[in-house]
């Protein structure tokens, strides 16, 4: 999304041949191009404002790729056939000096109000998303989270929209190297010195077999990993690839003409008509990048090839009007600028912004996008200074060094009360049942004691999990689960199972306390994001490796025919329906605990912990000293629970247990009870926490097995 406009030179006709119709002069600047940019822009910022006024604006960004790699690739493509090479060194001081100007800028412009405005438990996150943005590598950060379930619940960060830039970026890395390899091998099959003049349709020819094996190959895997409903595959420049590629492609076959008005205006319609139809009926839902990012790339390849119209149907008046010219020069800018704005909104607020809202945050956005254009970007690709390549990839490389070390100061920010707060927890971490019990007997009250102190730190509270977490609860799209053995391996009285997914992981530290008492031996199967159930979970398609993992599981418990099986999971997600089950995932639960207790294995459902409020850590940070406000009244806590009552109902032989009153009252479930940070994110309880409940679980579990 960041190439100047300036078109390809249409490549001439091999030797011998004769041109298709007579084509047009070549065309320096391609309005259209940048009415594409200004259509793109704002799909994505609709999108991020709200979502649901635009489902699927996102795909504005791939509308990017497509302009980035048929612009990009016309600039090298010009280089390579009229002087028989390219110039590394002038390539990439051009990107430089086109685009990390305003990037860094925007970078340090909002790690400054971030340092302000942001609440202390996100600096650490934000942090290392921030350095990640600085060297262009943001989406492989996103691509670790996102397939990491422990941190589904993370916020955005003010920069998760520099995904696409890493995956430009790392494009502009390696796709004129593709260029030179291919002057190579033409060098060499046509026994010419490289630089020498020759035959540029040949050239050519061999650009587009490469760079069609790599479209072909990107697209190929993009299809596999969005079926494999691999969550990395959105944000993977493998994934990517073939949409800059394929913009690569249009540029090296396309040749302007003035014939085929009619045609033209028609394919100009048509592709807008893809793009928006895109935007409007794709959601968050639909599986992506794959097939589906087809609409859209081919949508802008179709108002690229349609070219400047004319006549009844032309899209020109709109799309050369003065307003979407200007929108598409601020684009990168307006990109860069918009989604900080969005997300310091959703901080500061908590709520979906009103009509006056948008006005706001568009009128903010846009101000400081022309600020951006005229004072940033513009300035530097016209300053005499930047002219020199060396000089400017020196400056590059410093100005990133440089901002990378500012990014620095949000974990700064936070060491700043990290040590008392550690003082904190340290005080009154050696009795904290006696202070649970304590608070549970007295209205959960959140502090015992004169000073407000609280363990874990809260600043800490992500990793307060079961230590054995890493080995034994495998990620999400893995399609095995882990074996895990705890307790009395060598001579059990009895063995007893622990399935499910990561709140059955927190549940297992607890009932291996139990266990250690009884002389059971302990064996777990945790896998993170799949709830032990036959039926498929859905997430953003079908969740193949949780069907699969938990179709071993089954075939492991039938082998080990535990003496007990306990089982629980997330009852806030979304299984396949089976027939006309009024709660879809219910069957499906009930088929594999029946399938327990028809080989003779007790079985006991945990039901899940109540749900706290998404920003409960976030709240409890900016409310150490009262943290009463950060409480979830108990009526929403339970909602959406209602999949593992009918799941019961269908398994007489299973008896199920609630802890319930460990964590909530007839009102409220608080964020502290008894000088202890119940939840660790949105949804999972602090280790620290879950010993408390060993006790609850002596009772209900059995005694005898």
């Amino acid at each position: 999304m960041t190439a100047t406009t300036t078109a390809p030179t249409a490549p001439s006709a091999p030797p011998g041949s004769t041109a298709a119709g007579p084509t047009a002069p070549p065309r320096k600047f391609r309005p259209e191009v940048q009415a594409l940019r200004a259509l793109a822009v704002l799909l994505v910022i609709v999108y991020h404002v709200d979502p649901a006024l635009l489902p699927g604006g996102y795909i504005g960004v791939d509308v990017f790729f497509v302009i980035s790699g048929f612009l990009i690739t016309g600039h090298l493509w010009r280089e390579a056939s009229t002087t028989g090479t390219v110039s590394l060194k002038k390539f990439w001081a051009a990107r430089a000096r086109r685009i990390l100007p305003a990037s860094l800028v925007a970078t340090v412009g909002t790690l400054a109000v971030a340092l302000v405005l942001l609440p202390l438990d996100l600096l650490q996150l934000w942090w290392r998303h921030a350095l990640a943005s600085v060297f262009y590598v943001e989406n492989w950060a996103l691509a670790a989270d996102a397939v990491d379930y422990q941190a589904a619940g993370n916020e955005p960060t003010a920069f998760q929209h520099f995904w696409s830039l890493g995956v430009e970026e790392q494009f502009y890395l390696f796709w004129p190297i593709l260029v030179v390899l291919a002057l190579r091998l033409w060098s060499l099959r046509s026994g010419r010195a490289a630089g020498e003049a020759r035959d540029t349709a040949g050239l050519r020819r061999t650009l587009l077999v490469i760079f069609g094996v790599v479209v072909a190959a990107s697209l190929v895997w993009s299809v596999l990993e969005v079926r494999a409903d691999n969550p990395e595959a959105y944000y993977s420049t493998l994934t990517r690839v073939w949409e800059l590629g394929a913009g690569g492609v249009l540029a090296l076959l396309m040749r302007d003409t003035e014939r085929f008005r009619a045609l033209r205006s028609t394919l100009a319609v048509g592709g807008v008509a893809l793009i928006v139809a895109a935007a409007c009926f794709y959601s968050d839902a639909t599986p992506f990048p794959g097939v589906a990012a087809l609409v859209p790339v081919l949508g802008t390849s179709a108002v690229i090839v349609a070219g400047r119209t004319s006549g009844p149907g032309s899209l020109r008046r709109i799309a050369e009007s003065w307003v979407v010219q200007r929108i598409g020069d601020v684009s990168y800018s307006l990109y860069l600028w918009h989604f900080p704005v969005v997300v310091f909104f959703a901080v500061r607020t908590e709520r979906t912004p009103t009509l006056p809202d948008v006005v706001a945050l568009l009128v903010v956005s846009f101000a400081l996008a022309i600020g951006s254009y005229v004072l940033v970007e513009r300035p530097v690709r016209t300053l005499e200074w930047f002219r020199s390549d060396g000089r400017m990839l020196v400056s590059a490389l410093v100005a990133m060094v440089v901002v990378a070390g500012l990014t620095f100061a949000l974990p700064l920010r936070a060491q700043s009360v990290m040590g008392e707060w550690d003082q904190r927890a340290e005080s009154v971490s050696a009795d904290t049942d006696a202070r649970v019990a304590e608070s549970l007997a007295n209205g959960l009250v959140p502090f015992l004691g004169d000073e407000p102190a609280m363990t874990p730190n809260p600043l800490r509270a992500a990793a307060d999990e079961w230590p054995e977490a890493d080995r034994c609860l495998a990620p999400q799209e893995d399609e095995t689960t882990p074996v895990c053995e705890f307790g009395e391996t060598e001579n059990p009285v009895a063995t007893v199972a622990v399935v499910g997914d990561s709140h059955a992981e927190m549940f297992t530290e607890p009932i291996i306390a139990v266990a250690a008492e009884r002389s059971w031996k302990v064996v777990t199967y945790l896998h993170s994001g799949c709830p032990y159930n036959a039926e498929r979970r859905i997430s953003n398609g079908l969740v193949e490796g949780c069907f699969d993992a938990n179709e071993r599981t089954r075939a492991d418990l039938a082998e080990l025919r535990p003496d007990l099986v306990v089982t629980t999971s997330y009852e806030h997600l979304r299984f396949e329906r089976r027939g006309g089950e009024e709660e879809a995932g219910a069957a499906g639960f009930a088929e594999v605990w029946n399938e327990l207790t028809a080989a003779g294995s007790q079985v006991v459902v945990i039901r899940d912990t109540p749900k706290p409020s998404d920003r409960l850590v976030t709240c409890v940070t900016e409310n150490y000293d009262d943290p009463e406000g950060c409480a979830k009244p108990a009526d929403k806590a339970f909602d959406g629970r209602d999949v593992v009552p009918a799941a019961l109902d269908q398994a007489p032989g299973v008896r199920s247990v609630e802890f319930g009153d460990s964590f909530c009252d007839d009102t409220t479930c608080p964020a502290v009870i008894g000088n202890t940070l119940v939840y660790r994110d949105g949804h999972h309880v602090t280790a620290t926490y879950m010993r408390t409940l060993v006790d609850d679980l002596r009772e209900a579990l059995p005694k005898a097995l």
